[in-house]
């Protein structure tokens, strides 16, 4: 299968949504979640800080002695993290530590406590043995004593205070279970294992930081999410997560099949355009109807076009030049020879004369020819040296001095006549005598009314400005910039009888450019035609 640019975009659009997607989606998790347990943390610190006033007062009333699963006061208080149970600050509600004085609710001595008190007075030597071993001990608590009062069967609930069962570690209903560690951090009341999930609190005398520390109390899994609703309300919101990425996610899919087809649609315009391009249909015109690349990237296919169309219409004007200006001499040529067979015209001189004139003219032109096509190939050799301007203009006047002096042309150097320019000077011969060529031409002079010429040069530092001026007649303005076309001729004056190709100044082009110049044409101050040339 090929792989086509929408196919390879319509790949990366969704790779990239599932990427974007999938990225938010396990954020918002982990966002939710950190909130979510922040929200926990900070709702089991409330109910632990909520506990303070009956912790301090359990501690004013009791002491230590009262930090034991089975003292009412511990089990007051766990009723109160419950939110079920009375304050623990109320005396009327709290069962007195006393009446609960007894040997089934007292908490059972730690061993480093026995050594230091000594066994209790009122313990009999089978409470002794029960001290050594914690698990009898524990077992022996919890027997009923002789003598004790029974509550009647049946009848458990007429004693409260047997009836009311320490806590056994369950959660409660808020979650979290509570524990207790003393001030030096020994954990008195709950499980070492959920330490890591316990959120504590420091408890103090009073509610300044500085008075002195009683101990510490505890939530187990307060740093976890430990409510069944808690969880539920958690898992559903994972679940919406999902289902609210999956809805996304085919929603991106869906919209980037058009969304693809919308961005390549341009490409394939030009694409288009390229090929029609290819075929030599020039007259495609794409819409640049955006200011991004491919906007850009139309109107530079709109402007090359243009360029190939424009080039294609000189070539076939070129072409159809050329025919014209190869199928003149050669009529004329046949003409005569066929009048000189069919003896309708004399072979005499004249006749001779006017036939090397002829084929003069044709090997001007098909040299001309040559040297364009050399020059456009970019064949034409250059040697560069240092040569004086004025030497290699006064060498062209001297080529062509029968000529002038004939003609009755009055001619003239001036300005920096002995300024050196790296030049070829061969073509810079060929470009002053292609000069002189068109003067000679299209210049009106007689002995009588002689024709003016005058060549400037001027230095200004490393640019060298040569003007080749002659008088009249001039050519109209409007054709100045097109006198260096190839074939071109000015109809009313320079027309093809005078003998030029239309080609001179078109070489004079090339040879200035070659010398990393420019050429231009304006009005001459003599009324005739001015041809500026500046090199640097």
């Amino acid at each position: 299968m090929k792989l086509t640019i929408r196919h390879k975009l319509l790949a990366i659009l969704l790779l990239v949504n599932t990427v974007l997607i999938m990225a938010i989606y396990f954020a918002n998790q982990a966002a939710f979640e950190k909130s979510f347990r922040d929200y926990i943390q900070q709702n089991s610190r409330a109910r632990l800080v909520a506990l303070m006033p009956s912790i301090r007062d359990n501690f004013a009333r009791y002491g230590d002695d009262w930090v034991y699963p089975r003292h009412p006061a511990w089990h007051q208080l766990v009723s109160e993290l419950r939110g079920n149970g009375r304050s623990a600050n109320s005396a009327a509600a709290t069962p007195s530590y006393d009446s609960y004085d007894s040997p089934v609710m007292q908490r059972p001595r730690r061993p480093s406590e026995l050594t230091e008190r000594g066994p209790e007075p009122g313990r009999d030597g089978r409470g002794m043995r029960n001290e050594q071993d914690p698990q009898a001990q524990h077992h022996t608590d919890r027997r009923p004593k002789p003598g004790a009062d029974r509550p009647p069967r049946g009848e458990r609930g007429a004693h409260p205070h047997q009836k009311r069962r320490p806590p056994r570690g369950r959660p409660d209903s808020m979650g979290g279970r509570l524990v207790f560690k003393n001030a030096a951090g020994e954990q008195v009341i709950g499980s070492l294992t959920t330490t890591r999930t316990t959120l504590w609190e420091p408890v103090h005398q009073s509610d300044s930081s500085s008075s002195p520390l009683l101990g510490y109390v505890g939530l187990e899994d307060g740093l976890v999410i430990s409510n069944r609703f808690d969880s539920l309300f958690a898992e559903r919101q994972k679940n919406w997560f999902m289902y609210i990425a999956i809805v996304a996610l085919i929603a991106s899919s869906l919209l980037a099949i058009p969304f693809s087809h919308f961005l390549v649609a341009p490409v394939l315009a030009l694409r288009r355009a390229a090929q029609n391009l290819a075929r030599g249909d020039y007259q495609s015109n794409l819409n640049p109807d955006s200011n991004d690349e491919l906007g850009m990237l139309a109107r530079d296919l709109n402007t090359l076009s243009e360029t190939l169309r424009e080039n294609q219409q000189a070539r076939q004007q070129w072409i159809a030049d050329i025919s014209h200006e190869l199928r003149t001499p050669i009529a004329v040529f046949k003409a005569e020879l066929e009048g000189m067979i069919d003896g309708v015209i004399d072979t005499d001189p004249a006749q001779l004369q006017s036939l090397h004139e002829e084929i003069s003219r044709l090997t001007q032109l098909v040299d001309d020819l040559h040297q364009l096509s050399m020059s456009d190939r970019g064949s034409l050799s250059y040697q560069m040296s240092s040569h004086c301007l004025g030497e290699l203009i006064e060498q062209t006047f001297g080529n062509h001095q029968a000529q002038l002096a004939n003609r009755g042309f009055d001619y003239q150097l001036k300005g920096d006549t002995q300024s050196l320019m790296m030049c070829d000077d061969r073509r810079m011969t060929q470009l002053f005598s292609n000069l002189m060529q068109n003067t000679l031409r299209y210049t009106d002079s007689e002995l009588h009314n002689p024709g003016q010429i005058r060549v400037t040069i001027k230095q200004q530092g490393t640019q060298t400005e040569i003007v080749w001026e002659d008088s009249s007649p001039g050519v109209a303005p409007e054709l100045l910039d097109k006198l260096f076309d190839r074939l071109f001729r000015v109809k009313q004056a320079r027309d093809r009888v005078s003998g030029g190709s239309g080609l001179g100044l078109a070489i004079c082009t090339s040879i200035v450019q070659a010398h990393n110049g420019t050429i231009s044409a304006r009005e001459s101050e003599l009324g005739g035609l001015a041809v500026v040339m500046r090199f640097t």
